[in-house]
């Protein structure tokens, strides 16, 4: 049996080759997001779970040199700190979030709340960060099928295996899959307001940001896959097929929530 640590610990590292094609993947969604809030000079931010720093660092654009951005992350090698931005390391299954009660007028937090035993918790401390007012943007991979276009069918039938296994692996190690789907109606009996939920899924081609990612995934978590009977030569095959312009596939569906604390 696995120990309840191991079992809740984050399962991927922040490594440029897992954040950067995540980035590149999420970055549209979110800063489609933030351009609806009016976020304006001035203004407080604070980025959870803030990986690579590129939204942390599209706060800072935003609120400009009279506002502040904290972005918060257990592993905060990939972010800087500037006279805009303050970064804090936190482990947020044991640390309080950097932010002061009723001080911040945006929070983002993206893949974060899903892979955390204490998640309520952790979004609760959030609403209490925030101002009247102000606004959560919350985003997280939520469980889909897969749809595949590969060279052969067995190709097909092995690219829809891993991408299950990853999700199953995670599923496994109390990753909620569905939590994006819920943000919406935990937000509602919260009181906000304005609360609004996207999904977005789309087709990733062999070589493109989406699947580098999955081979990025597939890659660490590649131990815990062979234990649910993955090959290495297969898991090797999928790799190249990642990279293969042929290849289109359904990329992970992600579920963007955007809401108002009420006044």
């Amino acid at each position: 049996m696995r120990s309840t640590a191991s079992a809740q610990r984050y399962q991927f590292r922040n490594s440029p080759t897992q954040l950067h094609p995540l980035q590149e993947v999420l970055d549209p969604i979110t800063l489609d997001e933030l351009a609806r809030l009016g976020i304006t000079a001035g203004q407080s931010a604070l980025d959870v779970g803030a990986g690579a720093g590129s939204i942390a660092r599209h706060l800072c654009e935003l609120v400009g040199p009279t506002g502040k951005v904290i972005a918060v992350d257990l592993d905060t090698t990939l972010l800087a700190p500037t006279g805009i931005l303050d970064v804090y390391q936190r482990d947020l299954r044991t640390q309080p979030l950097p932010a002061e009660p009723g001080t911040v007028d945006v929070i983002t937090a993206r893949c974060v709340l899903e892979h955390l035993p204490n998640r309520h918790f952790v979004l609760n401390q959030m609403i209490t960060a925030l101002r009247p007012g102000g606004h959560l943007v919350l985003g997280e991979i939520v469980y889909a099928p897969v749809s595949v276009h590969a060279p052969t069918s067995d190709d097909n039938e092995l690219i829809a295996r891993v991408v299950h296994g990853v999700l199953d692996v995670l599923a496994a190690r109390s990753v909620d899959l569905h939590w994006g789907d819920k943000t919406a109606s935990v937000l509602l009996a919260n009181d906000f307001d304005r609360v609004r939920t996207r999904w977005v899924a789309e087709t990733w081609a062999g070589g493109s940001p989406g699947c580098r990612l999955y081979a990025d995934n597939a890659t660490q978590l590649r131990d815990k896959l062979l234990t649910e009977g993955l090959t290495h030569t297969e898991l090797d095959r999928f790799a190249e097929l990642m990279a293969d312009p042929a290849v289109l596939v359904r990329g992970y569906q992600f579920a963007s929530t955007t809401a108002r604390k009420p006044y």
